[in-house]
């Protein structure tokens, strides 16, 4: 992120594309590889094919397959997040440059967390958030329980998704579950690093292991790039010290605007406890 910029007007300065950008590292939904949208407008529409077209060989000339498969669209409509702190003029005034980027950037994580939070809960949709992921009524995603998150219940995921035409590429799953897997690979003799540098396995049959906000024995296997997540371009951070002047402070805001969908239910599965 660039600097904050505080001045002596604190007045405000806007770094949308630098915020967004900033999100992506700190938001595990998008660091496995989430299709990211950046919205102009109130509300975004995604385009989505429900059941591909069939093709067939035919002969120059003649014509094609009438069958045109099923689309509809996704309608994203981003929500708000934001936070605020307040920071004593002093501070500021005294602080080097790439410490009050670090605060910027510690605003940007905690909206990231949020967004995580929501996006892997069960939470319904509200009127200020939208549903999450594991919501059963939002999404009737394919799933299976059983013992705890292990390797065989990950392949098993992946060969799932495999079978309706998707590429897993992304194991959504909990701190404790990764250790767990990891310690699994040791003590049962599986090979699955292929990069000698990395500090423990880091992917089990080509799906990336993120660490996100579940609950140990829930899991997430899926395709990232079927994630749609829209975020509105005014993201902003601004400055004021007008709330704040008896007590010598300038309060930092961060807000954005954020909305998210599956684009295909069939390129997820869902790893449940018994």
């Amino acid at each position: 992120m660039p600097a904050l910029g505080v001045n002596s007007t604190h007045g405000q300065d806007s770094w949308s594309t630098t915020l967004i950008e900033a999100l992506s590292l700190e938001s595990a939904v998008l660091r496995a590889g989430a299709r990211r949208i950046v919205a102009e407008g109130r509300i975004v529409h995604v385009p989505r094919i429900l059941v591909a077209p069939a093709a067939d060989w035919v002969a120059e000339g003649a014509d094609l397959p009438s069958d045109a498969g099923s689309a509809d669209q996704l309608v994203l409509t981003p929500k708000k997040l934001g936070n605020v702190i307040a920071l004593s003029n002093e501070s500021i005034e005294d602080a080097p440059i790439n410490e009050l980027d670090a605060v910027g950037r510690s605003m940007v994580r905690g909206v990231a967390t949020k967004l995580d939070a929501r996006f892997f809960s069960n939470s319904a949709v509200s009127s200020v958030a939208p549903a999450g992921l594991l919501n059963t009524t939002a999404y009737s995603l394919p799933s299976a329980t059983g013992s705890g998150i292990t390797i065989t219940r990950i392949f098993g995921a992946i060969g799932a998704i495999a079978a309706v035409g998707g590429v897993a590429d992304t194991v959504f799953i909990s701190a404790a579950d990764r250790t767990a897997v990891q310690l699994e690979t040791l003590t049962s003799g599986y090979k699955l690093t292929t990069d000698p540098t990395q500090p423990g396995v880091e992917y089990i049959g080509g799906a990336r292991l993120i660490v996100a906000p579940l609950t140990a024995g829930t899991a997430v296997v899926c395709q990232a790039d079927y994630i749609a997540l829209a975020v509105r371009r005014d993201a902003s951070v601004q400055f004021s010290d007008q709330n704040a002047f008896t007590s010598d402070e300038t309060v930092a805001r961060v807000t954005m605007r954020v909305d998210y969908a599956p684009s295909d239910l069939n390129a997820f599965y869902v790893l449940k406890p018994a």
